[in-house]
């Protein structure tokens, strides 16, 4: 397994989407599965995503001091922002799946420039115009709720 060594910019990312889920929800599933990602064309940013623990307090009264417990994982949503493309397949995607009203789970992949890949099981819980000034590009803001830890497969 090679880890970035060197800092690098987000230049060169791609994202893509796949109505298609994995055979399993890891590096074997992924790497194996016939998934088809669909470009999701002029994402500006991805967002970020990684880990939040719910924390549980308990206050004995004997003490008086508060106790913290680590409680439910929340990997919580990428909040992509692009220029509103209409016409773009991968939009086109990510818009109807926002209309959907079952629940129903998407694959996305984020491809880094060196080659890592982040995989990530969502449901796509927004779709929204952003309009803006003279000058400003129209975009789109949509939210990918991940549902699951996500899978990354370092460079090879």
């Amino acid at each position: 397994m090679v880890q970035r060594v060197v800092i690098e910019s987000g230049a060169g990312t791609r994202v893509g989407i796949s109505a298609s889920l994995p055979a399993t929800y890891d590096v074997a599933g992924y790497d194996v599965s016939s998934l088809i990602f669909t470009p999701i064309g002029q994402v500006e940013t991805p967002g970020s995503h990684g880990v939040t623990a719910a924390v549980t307090e308990f206050t004995p009264i004997d003490t008086g001091v508060v106790a913290k417990v680590k409680g439910s994982k929340n990997y919580g949503v990428l909040s992509l922002s692009m220029a509103n493309l209409p016409s773009d397949p991968g939009q086109v995607l990510l818009k109807t799946a926002s209309e959907a009203l079952s629940n129903v789970h998407y694959s996305i992949e984020l491809r880094y420039p060196d080659d890592e890949y982040h995989y990530f099981d969502v449901i796509v819980s927004k779709f929204e115009y952003v309009d803006g000034a003279a000058n400003d590009v129209q975009k789109v803001n949509c939210d990918l709720a991940i549902c699951r830890k996500p899978v990354i497969v370092p460079q090879v």
